[in-house]
């Protein structure tokens, strides 16, 4: 299946939420953050089916946008690496406390593992790479990469959080995510695309 990524800029602090569009009417839902009306029309105008809410990690500002999501699709089933539903359900430590707008999902949810995952009639390659979450994880789709917030263009995700750990998320960049072609093109949490190949070039925290 060829699949088309269309990116929104949703919540507080401008997190990417990505649509992943695919043959016949279906698409996938990456990482929304509150304020999804945007999504939500697109979806709707384009008449779009949501299959799944895919989560890079469990950060409030990825997450927000779960209920606004399932209030239009009743049972629109939520996938998130296990390590991460510390954080999803508990606003003490997915940050949104820091906001003063305590959020937690508490909903049914299915574990994402390492390796080729078939999610609706979708299928994926899953990279878990925790440094910036315990639980982190980036997607491949055909030649599109969304990680989330593991790899930035120019920079890395920051490690200070809790269940951070700056040498593995860097080590897992290394061993996981620059072994893909340099064509990849990467979709990151915030900001714009870039390429693998970019990063393994010009990426400080991997040419110093």
């Amino acid at each position: 299946m060829s699949v088309s990524v269309h990116k929104f800029i949703t919540g507080p602090i401008e997190t990417n939420t990505y649509i992943v569009r695919g043959d016949k009417e279906r698409c996938l839902v990456v990482d929304p953050s509150s304020g999804c009306e945007e999504v939500t029309g697109f979806v709707e105008r384009e008449g779009l089916f949501p299959e799944a809410i895919l989560l890079t990690h469990a950060h409030f500002d990825h997450t927000m946008g779960i209920p606004e999501f399932q209030s239009i699709y009743p049972g629109l089933e939520v996938y998130v690496h296990r390590a991460e539903l510390m954080l999803l359900t508990n606003a003490g430590i997915n940050g949104s406390v820091m906001m003063g707008k305590p959020f937690t999902y508490n909903g049914n949810t299915h574990d994402l593992t390492e390796g080729k995952m078939k999610i609706g009639s979708f299928e994926t390659e899953v990279f878990f790479i925790p440094g910036h979450s315990p639980g982190g994880v980036a997607f491949k789709f055909d030649n599109f990469l969304l990680c989330g917030d593991i790899l930035f263009a120019g920079s890395i995700g920051r490690s200070d959080f809790p269940g951070g750990d700056g040498e593995l998320l860097i080590n897992g960049i290394k061993e996981k995510l620059f072994t893909l072609s340099d064509q990849t093109v990467v979709c990151p949490g915030h900001g714009g695309r870039t390429t693998i190949g970019r990063e393994k070039r010009s990426n400080p925290y991997f040419t110093l």
